[in-house]
Protein backbone atom coordinates (compact mmCIF):
# COMPACT_ATOMS: atom_id res chain seq x y z
CA UNK A 1 0.00 0.00 0.00
CA UNK A 2 1.25 3.09 -1.20
CA UNK A 3 -0.28 5.24 1.40
CA UNK A 4 1.00 2.88 4.44
CA UNK A 5 4.26 2.62 3.33
CA UNK A 6 4.48 6.80 3.41
CA UNK A 7 2.73 6.94 6.80
CA UNK A 8 5.07 4.56 8.20
CA UNK A 9 8.21 6.57 7.24
CA UNK A 10 6.62 9.85 7.85
CA UNK A 11 6.00 8.45 11.55
CA UNK A 12 9.75 7.42 11.48
CA UNK A 13 11.14 10.50 10.29
CA UNK A 14 9.18 12.20 13.07
CA UNK A 15 10.97 13.37 16.13
CA UNK A 16 11.00 16.21 18.55
CA UNK A 17 12.73 18.75 15.91
CA UNK A 18 9.89 18.28 12.89
CA UNK A 19 7.52 18.09 15.37
CA UNK A 20 8.57 21.66 16.49
CA UNK A 21 8.93 23.22 13.07
CA UNK A 22 5.92 21.50 12.70
CA UNK A 23 4.00 23.43 15.43
CA UNK A 24 5.55 26.96 15.05
CA UNK A 25 4.23 27.07 11.31
CA UNK A 26 1.57 29.60 11.13
CA UNK A 27 0.47 28.80 7.75
CA UNK A 28 1.34 32.89 6.72
CA UNK A 29 2.50 31.32 3.09
CA UNK A 30 4.84 34.10 2.83
CA UNK A 31 7.84 31.20 1.62
CA UNK A 32 5.48 31.13 -1.54
CA UNK A 33 7.43 34.47 -2.69
CA UNK A 34 10.91 33.06 -2.43
CA UNK A 35 9.85 30.04 -4.12
CA UNK A 36 10.37 29.78 -8.11
CA UNK A 37 7.78 27.29 -8.80
CA UNK A 38 4.95 29.13 -7.34
CA UNK A 39 6.20 32.43 -8.92
CA UNK A 40 6.25 30.97 -12.04
CA UNK A 41 2.59 29.07 -11.62
CA UNK A 42 1.20 31.16 -9.34
CA UNK A 43 -0.36 28.15 -8.52
CA UNK A 44 -0.55 27.84 -4.53
CA UNK A 45 0.31 24.02 -4.12
CA UNK A 46 3.41 24.95 -5.45
CA UNK A 47 3.98 27.14 -1.99
CA UNK A 48 6.92 25.09 0.29
CA UNK A 49 3.67 25.18 3.03
CA UNK A 50 1.72 22.95 0.96
CA UNK A 51 4.38 21.02 -0.19
CA UNK A 52 5.02 20.47 3.40
CA UNK A 53 1.34 19.63 4.85
CA UNK A 54 1.90 15.76 3.84
CA UNK A 55 3.87 15.42 6.56
CA UNK A 56 1.75 18.07 8.75
CA UNK A 57 -0.82 15.87 8.12
CA UNK A 58 1.06 12.32 9.00
CA UNK A 59 2.04 14.33 12.48
CA UNK A 60 -1.33 15.33 13.39
CA UNK A 61 -2.64 12.35 13.12
CA UNK A 62 -0.24 9.97 14.74
CA UNK A 63 1.26 12.92 17.28
CA UNK A 64 -1.40 15.26 19.00
CA UNK A 65 -4.87 14.67 20.41
CA UNK A 66 -6.98 15.88 18.26
CA UNK A 67 -5.61 14.58 15.56
CA UNK A 68 -6.01 11.03 16.98
CA UNK A 69 -9.77 12.03 18.31
CA UNK A 70 -10.54 13.26 14.19
CA UNK A 71 -9.19 10.09 13.12
CA UNK A 72 -11.40 7.88 15.90
CA UNK A 73 -14.37 9.96 14.90
CA UNK A 74 -13.72 9.73 11.44
CA UNK A 75 -13.74 12.81 10.87
CA UNK A 76 -9.92 12.90 9.70
CA UNK A 77 -8.83 14.04 5.98
CA UNK A 78 -7.93 10.86 4.79
CA UNK A 79 -4.60 10.68 2.48
CA UNK A 80 -5.13 8.72 -0.23
CA UNK A 81 -2.61 6.64 -3.00
CA UNK A 82 -4.25 9.16 -5.34
CA UNK A 83 -3.32 11.96 -3.27
CA UNK A 84 0.45 11.00 -2.62
CA UNK A 85 1.38 10.58 -6.66
CA UNK A 86 0.03 13.94 -7.34
CA UNK A 87 2.26 15.54 -3.96
CA UNK A 88 5.19 13.42 -5.57
CA UNK A 89 4.76 15.63 -8.76
CA UNK A 90 4.65 18.31 -6.39
CA UNK A 91 8.05 17.57 -4.31
CA UNK A 92 10.15 15.97 -7.05
CA UNK A 93 9.10 17.96 -10.31
CA UNK A 94 8.09 21.31 -8.40
CA UNK A 95 11.05 21.74 -5.55
CA UNK A 96 14.90 21.63 -6.01
CA UNK A 97 14.98 21.85 -2.10
CA UNK A 98 17.02 24.85 -2.75
CA UNK A 99 15.63 26.35 0.67
CA UNK A 100 15.20 29.72 -0.16
CA UNK A 101 11.89 29.71 1.34
CA UNK A 102 13.22 29.19 4.58
CA UNK A 103 15.32 32.62 4.70
CA UNK A 104 11.54 34.11 4.28
CA UNK A 105 10.07 32.19 6.96
CA UNK A 106 9.03 34.73 10.17
CA UNK A 107 9.85 31.44 12.27
CA UNK A 108 12.83 30.53 10.74
CA UNK A 109 11.58 27.27 9.66
CA UNK A 110 13.41 25.00 7.91
CA UNK A 111 11.25 24.00 4.83
CA UNK A 112 13.71 22.11 2.93
CA UNK A 113 14.60 19.56 4.94
CA UNK A 114 11.35 19.07 5.59
CA UNK A 115 10.28 18.75 1.55
CA UNK A 116 13.53 16.45 1.82
CA UNK A 117 11.67 14.37 4.64
CA UNK A 118 8.50 14.62 2.48
CA UNK A 119 10.55 12.97 -0.21
CA UNK A 120 11.60 10.03 1.39
CA UNK A 121 7.78 9.39 2.46
CA UNK A 122 7.23 9.26 -0.96
CA UNK A 123 10.14 6.93 -1.60
CA UNK A 124 8.94 4.49 0.86
CA UNK A 125 6.10 4.24 -1.15
CA UNK A 126 7.41 3.53 -4.25
CA UNK A 127 6.73 7.07 -6.11
CA UNK A 128 9.89 8.27 -7.07
CA UNK A 129 9.78 9.99 -10.74
CA UNK A 130 11.22 6.73 -13.08
CA UNK A 131 13.76 8.56 -14.41
CA UNK A 132 15.24 9.80 -11.17
CA UNK A 133 14.77 6.14 -9.86
CA UNK A 134 16.75 4.96 -12.81
CA UNK A 135 19.77 6.99 -12.33
CA UNK A 136 19.65 6.08 -8.21
CA UNK A 137 19.44 2.52 -9.16
CA UNK A 138 22.44 2.77 -11.92
CA UNK A 139 24.56 4.52 -9.14
CA UNK A 140 23.83 1.35 -6.93
CA UNK A 141 24.47 -0.85 -9.26
CA UNK A 142 27.80 0.32 -11.10
CA UNK A 143 28.37 3.75 -9.18
CA UNK A 144 27.34 6.12 -11.77
CA UNK A 145 24.04 7.80 -12.42
CA UNK A 146 24.86 8.26 -15.92
CA UNK A 147 25.85 4.48 -16.36
CA UNK A 148 29.25 5.27 -16.24
CA UNK A 149 30.98 2.35 -15.48
CA UNK A 150 34.32 1.27 -13.92
CA UNK A 151 36.03 0.41 -16.70
CA UNK A 152 34.80 3.36 -18.89
CA UNK A 153 35.39 5.66 -15.92
CA UNK A 154 39.39 4.43 -16.36
CA UNK A 155 39.31 5.62 -19.98
CA UNK A 156 37.27 8.89 -20.11
CA UNK A 157 39.94 10.06 -17.06
CA UNK A 158 43.17 8.36 -19.61
CA UNK A 159 41.82 10.11 -22.75
CA UNK A 160 41.31 13.52 -21.04
CA UNK A 161 45.20 13.09 -19.48
CA UNK A 162 46.47 12.50 -22.81
CA UNK A 163 43.93 14.86 -24.81
CA UNK A 164 44.83 17.84 -23.13
CA UNK A 165 48.61 16.23 -21.66
CA UNK A 166 47.40 16.75 -17.94
CA UNK A 167 48.56 14.32 -15.18
CA UNK A 168 45.51 12.89 -13.53
CA UNK A 169 46.90 10.49 -10.53
CA UNK A 170 44.71 7.93 -9.60
CA UNK A 171 44.70 5.75 -6.60
CA UNK A 172 47.50 7.56 -5.23
CA UNK A 173 48.27 7.03 -1.60
CA UNK A 174 49.36 9.10 0.89
CA UNK A 175 48.59 12.30 -0.53
CA UNK A 176 46.99 15.28 0.91
CA UNK A 177 43.53 15.65 -1.15
CA UNK A 178 40.73 13.36 -2.71
CA UNK A 179 39.61 15.07 -5.63
CA UNK A 180 36.06 13.74 -6.66
CA UNK A 181 34.07 14.21 -9.85
CA UNK A 182 30.54 14.00 -10.59
CA UNK A 183 29.57 12.16 -14.21
CA UNK A 184 28.30 15.64 -15.70
CA UNK A 185 31.76 17.00 -15.18
CA UNK A 186 33.52 13.51 -16.67
CA UNK A 187 31.29 13.53 -19.75
CA UNK A 188 30.00 16.74 -19.94
CA UNK A 189 32.24 19.05 -19.09
CA UNK A 190 35.72 17.51 -19.40
CA UNK A 191 37.18 20.50 -18.97
CA UNK A 192 36.35 21.02 -15.29
CA UNK A 193 39.66 17.79 -14.64
CA UNK A 194 41.49 19.35 -17.00
CA UNK A 195 41.64 22.84 -15.17
CA UNK A 196 41.97 21.11 -11.66
CA UNK A 197 44.61 19.22 -12.68
CA UNK A 198 46.12 22.17 -13.84
CA UNK A 199 45.71 24.19 -10.79
CA UNK A 200 46.95 21.69 -8.21
CA UNK A 201 49.97 21.30 -10.33
CA UNK A 202 50.53 25.19 -10.81
CA UNK A 203 50.07 25.38 -6.81
CA UNK A 204 52.45 21.92 -6.11
CA UNK A 205 49.43 20.49 -4.45
CA UNK A 206 49.72 16.59 -3.85
CA UNK A 207 46.16 14.78 -5.15
CA UNK A 208 44.48 12.01 -5.93
CA UNK A 209 41.20 10.59 -7.84
CA UNK A 210 40.10 6.99 -6.39
CA UNK A 211 38.64 4.02 -8.46
CA UNK A 212 36.75 3.44 -6.07
CA UNK A 213 35.19 6.58 -4.65
CA UNK A 214 34.82 7.89 -7.93
CA UNK A 215 30.89 9.67 -7.84
CA UNK A 216 30.48 12.82 -6.04
CA UNK A 217 26.55 13.36 -7.22
CA UNK A 218 24.61 11.22 -4.80
CA UNK A 219 21.11 10.54 -6.17
CA UNK A 220 19.70 8.36 -3.26
CA UNK A 221 20.08 12.31 -1.39
CA UNK A 222 18.04 13.78 -4.22
CA UNK A 223 15.15 10.71 -3.56
CA UNK A 224 15.52 10.83 0.19
CA UNK A 225 16.72 6.93 0.91
CA UNK A 226 18.86 7.22 3.88
CA UNK A 227 20.30 3.69 3.17
CA UNK A 228 21.21 4.25 0.00
CA UNK A 229 22.40 7.69 0.85
CA UNK A 230 24.89 6.26 2.95
CA UNK A 231 26.26 3.70 1.13
CA UNK A 232 27.11 6.25 -1.56
CA UNK A 233 29.07 8.46 0.76
CA UNK A 234 30.71 5.42 2.04
CA UNK A 235 31.99 4.69 -1.09
CA UNK A 236 34.32 8.28 -0.78
CA UNK A 237 34.88 8.19 2.78
CA UNK A 238 35.97 4.65 2.25
CA UNK A 239 38.39 5.37 -0.56
CA UNK A 240 39.63 8.45 1.43
CA UNK A 241 40.92 6.42 4.29
CA UNK A 242 42.36 3.71 2.42
CA UNK A 243 43.97 6.43 0.53
CA UNK A 244 45.44 8.28 3.85
CA UNK A 245 44.28 11.67 2.58
CA UNK A 246 43.58 14.76 4.85
CA UNK A 247 40.80 16.39 2.72
CA UNK A 248 38.27 15.58 0.36
CA UNK A 249 37.73 18.22 -2.28
CA UNK A 250 33.98 18.06 -3.76
CA UNK A 251 34.39 19.63 -7.26
CA UNK A 252 31.87 21.38 -9.05
CA UNK A 253 28.55 19.92 -7.05
CA UNK A 254 26.16 22.12 -5.55
CA UNK A 255 24.06 18.72 -3.75
CA UNK A 256 27.01 16.99 -3.12
CA UNK A 257 28.94 19.32 -0.85
CA UNK A 258 25.52 19.71 0.93
CA UNK A 259 25.80 15.63 1.45
CA UNK A 260 29.12 15.59 2.40
CA UNK A 261 30.17 18.58 4.68
CA UNK A 262 26.80 18.53 6.61
CA UNK A 263 24.48 15.67 5.76
CA UNK A 264 26.92 12.58 6.25
CA UNK A 265 27.76 14.12 10.03
CA UNK A 266 23.75 13.89 10.72
CA UNK A 267 23.24 10.27 9.76
CA UNK A 268 26.45 8.19 9.81
CA UNK A 269 29.70 8.01 11.23
CA UNK A 270 32.28 9.89 9.10
CA UNK A 271 36.37 9.53 8.85
CA UNK A 272 37.46 12.22 11.90
CA UNK A 273 40.44 14.31 10.84
CA UNK A 274 39.37 14.42 6.93
CA UNK A 275 38.11 18.08 5.86
CA UNK A 276 35.64 18.38 3.27
CA UNK A 277 35.99 21.09 1.51
CA UNK A 278 34.89 22.56 -1.94
CA UNK A 279 36.90 23.43 -5.03
CA UNK A 280 36.00 27.17 -4.89
CA UNK A 281 37.80 27.44 -1.42
CA UNK A 282 40.79 25.53 -2.32
CA UNK A 283 41.51 27.56 -5.40
CA UNK A 284 40.85 30.99 -3.84
CA UNK A 285 43.34 29.74 -0.76
CA UNK A 286 45.82 29.05 -4.00
CA UNK A 287 45.08 32.38 -4.80
CA UNK A 288 45.37 34.29 -1.61
CA UNK A 289 48.50 32.17 -0.80
CA UNK A 290 50.34 33.03 -3.54
CA UNK A 291 50.30 29.11 -5.01
CA UNK A 292 48.67 30.36 -8.09
CA UNK A 293 49.32 33.80 -9.74
CA UNK A 294 46.28 34.85 -12.10
CA UNK A 295 46.14 37.33 -14.82
CA UNK A 296 44.23 40.76 -13.96
CA UNK A 297 41.23 41.83 -15.96
CA UNK A 298 41.64 38.76 -18.00
CA UNK A 299 37.77 38.41 -18.55
CA UNK A 300 37.12 42.22 -18.90
CA UNK A 301 36.45 41.67 -22.75
CA UNK A 302 32.55 41.46 -22.13
CA UNK A 303 29.94 41.90 -18.90
CA UNK A 304 30.47 38.82 -17.19
CA UNK A 305 27.85 38.05 -13.94
CA UNK A 306 27.90 35.07 -11.65
CA UNK A 307 25.03 32.92 -10.62
CA UNK A 308 25.15 31.56 -6.71
CA UNK A 309 24.52 28.08 -6.57
CA UNK A 310 21.74 27.13 -3.77
CA UNK A 311 23.76 24.82 -2.15
CA UNK A 312 27.34 25.93 -1.79
CA UNK A 313 26.96 29.90 -1.63
CA UNK A 314 23.47 30.19 0.48
CA UNK A 315 23.95 26.78 2.01
CA UNK A 316 27.91 26.57 2.47
CA UNK A 317 28.67 30.24 2.72
CA UNK A 318 31.16 31.20 -0.18
CA UNK A 319 30.09 34.09 -0.90
CA UNK A 320 32.89 35.99 -0.61
CA UNK A 321 35.34 33.63 -2.74
CA UNK A 322 34.41 33.95 -6.45
CA UNK A 323 33.43 37.26 -5.90
CA UNK A 324 36.89 38.59 -5.22
CA UNK A 325 38.08 36.27 -8.03
CA UNK A 326 35.92 38.18 -10.30
CA UNK A 327 37.18 41.14 -9.06
CA UNK A 328 40.58 39.92 -9.88
CA UNK A 329 39.63 38.74 -13.57
CA UNK A 330 37.15 40.99 -14.45
CA UNK A 331 37.42 44.11 -12.62
CA UNK A 332 35.64 46.19 -14.91
CA UNK A 333 33.46 43.59 -17.03
CA UNK A 334 32.04 41.99 -13.62
CA UNK A 335 28.35 42.61 -13.23
CA UNK A 336 25.82 41.21 -10.29
CA UNK A 337 22.58 39.78 -10.73
CA UNK A 338 19.75 40.92 -8.41
CA UNK A 339 18.71 39.30 -6.30
CA UNK A 340 21.82 37.95 -5.77
CA UNK A 341 24.56 35.92 -2.86
CA UNK A 342 22.27 34.66 0.17
CA UNK A 343 18.80 36.14 -1.89
CA UNK A 344 20.14 34.21 -5.05
CA UNK A 345 17.54 32.68 -7.76
CA UNK A 346 17.66 29.56 -8.02
CA UNK A 347 18.76 27.71 -11.15
CA UNK A 348 15.83 25.34 -11.03
CA UNK A 349 17.51 22.37 -12.05
CA UNK A 350 19.11 20.98 -8.77
CA UNK A 351 17.61 18.42 -6.18
CA UNK A 352 17.37 16.03 -9.01
CA UNK A 353 15.22 17.81 -11.13
CA UNK A 354 17.00 18.13 -14.23
CA UNK A 355 17.06 14.52 -14.33
CA UNK A 356 13.17 13.99 -14.67
CA UNK A 357 11.87 14.14 -18.38
CA UNK A 358 8.40 14.99 -17.18
CA UNK A 359 9.89 18.15 -15.22
CA UNK A 360 11.44 19.57 -18.49
CA UNK A 361 8.32 22.58 -19.34
CA UNK A 362 8.67 23.67 -16.00
CA UNK A 363 12.29 23.36 -15.12
CA UNK A 364 12.99 25.53 -18.27
CA UNK A 365 10.15 27.98 -17.65
CA UNK A 366 11.53 28.93 -14.37
CA UNK A 367 14.98 29.17 -15.99
CA UNK A 368 13.24 32.01 -17.75
CA UNK A 369 13.68 34.39 -14.59
CA UNK A 370 17.18 34.08 -14.82
CA UNK A 371 17.41 35.04 -18.58
CA UNK A 372 15.48 37.80 -17.77
CA UNK A 373 17.87 38.60 -14.93
CA UNK A 374 21.16 38.74 -17.44
CA UNK A 375 19.08 40.43 -20.10
CA UNK A 376 18.38 42.83 -17.52
CA UNK A 377 22.01 43.80 -16.53
CA UNK A 378 23.20 43.15 -20.11
CA UNK A 379 25.44 39.75 -19.50
CA UNK A 380 27.27 38.45 -22.29
CA UNK A 381 28.79 36.04 -20.16
CA UNK A 382 27.71 34.51 -16.84
CA UNK A 383 30.04 31.62 -14.73
CA UNK A 384 28.93 29.43 -11.82
CA UNK A 385 31.17 26.85 -9.44
CA UNK A 386 28.47 24.09 -10.05
CA UNK A 387 28.47 21.76 -12.81
CA UNK A 388 24.38 20.70 -12.38
CA UNK A 389 23.83 24.48 -12.51
CA UNK A 390 26.10 24.99 -15.65
CA UNK A 391 23.93 21.93 -17.29
CA UNK A 392 20.67 23.92 -16.44
CA UNK A 393 21.90 27.13 -17.86
CA UNK A 394 23.17 25.45 -20.79
CA UNK A 395 20.42 24.33 -21.33
CA UNK A 396 18.22 27.04 -20.64
CA UNK A 397 20.47 29.88 -22.84
CA UNK A 398 19.85 27.33 -25.58
CA UNK A 399 16.05 26.98 -25.44
CA UNK A 400 15.57 30.67 -25.16
CA UNK A 401 17.81 31.48 -27.33
CA UNK A 402 19.94 33.37 -25.93
CA UNK A 403 23.60 33.84 -27.04
CA UNK A 404 25.03 34.13 -23.31
CA UNK A 405 28.13 32.30 -22.88
CA UNK A 406 28.18 30.11 -19.87
CA UNK A 407 31.03 28.88 -17.86
CA UNK A 408 33.00 27.21 -15.34
CA UNK A 409 34.90 29.39 -12.35
CA UNK A 410 37.20 26.85 -12.24
CA UNK A 411 38.39 26.62 -15.81
CA UNK A 412 38.28 30.45 -15.96
CA UNK A 413 40.94 30.78 -13.31
CA UNK A 414 43.05 27.97 -14.97
CA UNK A 415 42.86 29.99 -18.46
CA UNK A 416 43.56 32.99 -16.54
CA UNK A 417 46.99 31.17 -14.78
CA UNK A 418 50.22 33.05 -15.28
Amino acid sequence: MNKQSAMNAYIKEIGGWVAGQLEACTRCGLCASACHFYQVTDDPEYAPVWKVSLLGQAYQQRFTFLGRLRQALGLGRPITDEALEKWSKLVFEGCTVCNKCAMVCPMGIQLGPLIHDVRAGLTAAGLVPADLHAATVKQDAIGSPLGVTDDAWQERIDWIAEEWEVDIPKDKKGVDTLVVFSSIEIMKFPENLVAVAKIMAKASESWTVSSKGREVVNFAFFEGDRELTKKFLNRVFGAARELGVKRIMISECGHAYDAFRWTAGNIMEVPKGIEVTHVVRVVYDFWKAGRIRLKKGAYDDGTITFHDSCKIQRRGGHIKEPRELLAWLAPRAFKEMSPAREQSLCCGGGGGVISIKEADALRLAVFGMKVEQMNKIGAQAVCMVCSNCRLQFTEGVAHYKSGIQVRGLTDMVFKAME
